[in-house]
């Protein structure tokens, strides 16, 4: 191998590696940005699942009346 063809391999190997860098944060930042929508689904599932807690318990409560139409 000659010097030129060294210098175009190690330029090909420096852009393959600065591309990989590139990938790997694109990848990190699209992974941070799911976690948070995960959390934020997390907590919005939570707080659906109080609210159907309470309107089974109030369901649950209205069954002994009686209906309006009798």
């Amino acid at each position: 191998m000659n010097t030129s063809q060294t210098d175009e391999r190690i330029d090909e190997l420096e852009f393959k590696l600065q591309f990989q860098e590139d990938t790997i944060d694109s990848l990190n930042q699209a992974l941070i940005s799911q976690q948070k929508d995960i959390l934020l689904l997390k907590e919005k599932l939570q707080i659906m699942g109080k609210q159907l807690e309470s309107y089974r318990q109030q369901q649950s409560i209205q069954e002994g009346e009686r209906p309006p139409h009798y």
